[in-house]
Formats: C-alpha cells, structure tokens, sequence
C-alpha cells in the first residue's frame, strides 16, 4: 500500500472496507499489512489487540492525510464540490477552519485545491450566468 492517491471522486464506503480489510489482514498477519502498520502506525502494535480504529489511522496516513477524520472530510469535501452542495461545503468549511488553506484531495498534486478555489469558480460560474443586458456575449 505504502503512499497512496485519492482518486478524483474518492468513495466513504470503500475506504472503510479497505480499512477493515488492512485490519483483517493485519490480525492473519499478512506480510503486506505488517508493513503498512510499520510504516504509517505511530508506534509497535500487537495484530491481535488491533483496533478498527488503528486500521483507519494507517489507512489514512497511507494516503497522506493526518488522521481517518482528515481523510472523511476530504472524502465530503469533494462530494459536496461535485454535486455543487455549496450549502455542505460552507458546512464542512465551518466546522473545520484548516480546511480552508489546506488541499481537498489533502495531496498537494492534485487539480482540486482548496474549498476557496472552489467557492471561486462558482461564484465565476454565477456572474456567467447572471450576465447583464448590456452584454455581449
């Protein structure tokens, strides 16, 4: 698993399986989740004391975010952006004021940007359409 890309429309549910799964392959003691737990986890865990929760902060930091809440609110931030939910962005946006500066995807090397380069574009689509009588186009 190692570093991971969110893809464009990232899916809730299937990264809550993914989380169970790394959990359930750790507990089988798969080679692959081992290391993933070496690698993202903060300190030594035991496979069997291993909590669901533990699977989800691996899983998250695989994919560059700081915590499992991290990534959901990314998760909802580019589903609202998607379905033009701005009243669920502003929401989101509120309740989580470091979502403002920092990147939707979380990655830095993606199109998405912050919540404001969204908040721009709508607000440009708006005047688009909204254009007065005097113009031209």
């Amino acid at each position: 698993m190692s570093v991971q890309r969110l893809p464009v429309r990232p899916d809730l549910d299937q990264l809550k399986h993914q989380a169970k799964d790394l959990l359930t392959a750790l507990r089988a003691g798969d080679p692959a989740a081992i290391g993933e737990f070496r690698e993202h986890y903060p300190e030594s865990i035991d496979s069997a004391t291993a909590k669901l929760a533990d699977a989800q902060l691996v899983l998250a930091r695989s994919y560059q975010a700081s915590s499992w809440t991290r990534l959901v609110q990314a998760v909802k931030l580019v589903d609202a952006i998607w379905k033009d939910d701005l009243d669920a962005v502003r929401a989101l946006v509120t309740a989580n004021r470091n979502l403002l500066n920092e990147e939707a995807l979380i990655r830095t090397d993606s199109n998405w940007g912050p919540p404001m380069t969204y908040a721009a574009n709508l607000a440009a689509r708006a005047v688009r359409r909204d254009k007065p009588a005097w113009s031209s186009e």
